[in-house]
């Protein structure tokens, strides 16, 4: 009896270790929403195979994902509005120049330094065009990188490896009132 209970107890142990897996990259410190836009303040901690790929000139495509929630009821919360952009982040090897670009707006800046760029990706401020969120007690903030818009040949190692799938974030927030 004594040993089926401490055979029990080590197998919960490794399930329990297995399915807490890794910290995620991608950490979203904090954020907010004002007059169409939003400011978040990001942390990312990408595996050094996403930064190959990155050095290496593969775009590495970002949706950000913005609702605005309404009044709970029960276990759901209605959305009053939701936006996604679209930002990628680029190396380009040639003029040696690192990229993040609004696909959505098709605005572009551009980064001498890798750590330049990552930091302008960390303090996001994105506007919100038509963004009407009037009812709003809370907002919740996603940030997903499109593995769909990888190339084909790391599309399938982007599947299965974690250091591609812990590229994720999100945060929520209550509406200020007023």
């Amino acid at each position: 009896m004594a040993l089926w209970k401490s055979t029990t107890s080590v197998l919960c142990c490794i399930a329990l270790a297995a399915c807490a897996g890794a910290p995620q990259a991608f950490v979203v410190r904090g954020a907010s929403v004002d007059s169409g836009m939003l400011a978040a303040r990001l942390e990312w901690r990408p595996d050094a195979r996403v930064l190959e790929a990155l050095d290496n000139g593969i775009a590495l495509q970002f949706d950000v994902r913005v609702q605005a929630q309404g009044a709970s009821t029960w276990f759901w919360r209605p959305t009053v509005a939701a936006r996604t952009r679209h930002l990628q982040l680029r190396y380009f090897p040639l003029s040696r120049q690192y990229q993040l670009r609004d696909l959505d707006l098709n605005q572009a800046r551009s980064y001498a330094a890798r750590a330049l760029a990552l930091a302008a990706l960390e303090d996001l401020r994105l506007p919100l065009p038509e963004w009407k969120a009037a009812n709003a007690e809370r907002y919740r903030l996603e940030i997903d990188l499109d593995r769909n818009a990888l190339p084909g040949a790391l599309r399938m190692p982007a599947l299965f490896q974690p250091a591609w799938r812990r590229c994720n974030g999100e945060f929520a927030w209550p509406a200020r009132a007023g």
